[in-house]
Parts: C-alpha cells; structure tokens; sequence
C-alpha cells in the first residue's frame, strides 16, 4: 500500500510537533524552578536546566558585589572553581549590558568568547530578584553535538532570569506568597 501522503503537510506536522515539544522545554524549566523546595533544590534546577534542557554541563552562578565592581563565584557545576572565583567588570566588558539585564549569547558564527577565559563561554544570564541584578549564569561549553543555542535555548534563558532568584535570594518572599491566607 502507498502513502499519499503531502510533503508540505508533512512538513507542517513536523513542525507543530518541534513548536510543542519547545514549549514543553520551557514550561519545564519554568514548573522545575517555580517548584524548587529551597535553596539548594533552586541551585539543582539550574544545573538540570543547563544540562537537560539547554545543553551544557558546565555552569556557574555569580553574585554580583556592586561596591567593588565584581561577581564572585557563588556556586559551579562541571567547572575547576579555582579559574573562576571573580569576574572584574574592569577586565570583563561584556558584562556591562548582562548587569542592566539583558542577557548575552555567543553567536554561532563566531569563536569570540564572551569572556576573558580560556574555557568557552556560550552565554552570560543575569538572574533578576525585585528587577534587580543579583547573580549572573555562566553557561560554559556546549555539548559537542550542539553548535550553538537554539531559539528554544533563549527561552529557557529568560525563564531562568526571571525564575531562578531563589537560588540567590533563598528567604525571599515571592509575591503570591506574600498574599496567599493574608488579607
């Protein structure tokens, strides 16, 4: 028996299901974050988001010290913690825009590294607590099979800005707490 079937349907199909398979990855990372217990669960969700869901095995948290213009190693995964105890903003420009928010990708057309180190770096995400720069990820070196990061990847980046201060900030209250059973 012969498939009838039409190449551009096929295509379309193909599609939809990579879109929700996607979305799947970010609402993911979204629920592993929201859903974290405390402290050290928020930490875990980072790495299993980097790991699973982006694709790098090689993380780190930075907090941010504004008085003396620095991010100091908080927390690593994958990574010799002696090369990188402190980020000087001094030495590292690209860290200037990643500080007011926005968060900074390696293109996949380029071997510049974001960083001043020698292990390459993929992507540099301010994790914001009260609309305030507290932390910055280092996402490392991607898995060999990945050239680069997705669109996808971008996604769960943002949802990592946005959702992971309790990995910094882990007494800090979030909003539908504050609320829930106080009138």
């Amino acid at each position: 028996m012969r498939n009838n079937s039409d190449p551009t349907a096929d295509l379309k199909n193909h599609g939809a299901v990579l879109e929700v398979g996607n979305q799947a990855k970010v609402y993911a990372a979204r629920m592993r974050l929201q859903n974290a217990l405390d402290q050290a669960d928020a930490l875990d969700a980072i790495r299993e988001i980097a790991g699973n869901l982006i694709g790098s095995e090689e993380v780190a948290v930075f907090k941010v010290d504004k008085k003396r213009s620095e991010l100091w190693l908080y927390w690593s995964f994958g990574i010799d913690p002696n090369q990188h105890v402190v980020l000087d903003l001094r030495c590292e420009p690209n860290l200037v825009p990643v500080l007011g928010g926005k968060p900074l990708f390696r293109s996949r057309q380029t071997k510049e590294n974001l960083l001043s180190t020698d292990d390459p770096v993929s992507a540099l995400i301010p994790i914001l607590v009260d609309g305030t720069v507290a932390a910055v990820i280092v996402l490392f070196r991607l898995f060999p099979h990945k050239p680069g990061l997705e669109p996808v990847d971008l996604e769960i980046c943002e949802v990592l800005s946005n959702s992971a201060g309790r990995a910094i900030e882990p007494y800090h209250v979030r909003p539908s707490a504050r609320t829930k059973g106080h009138k």
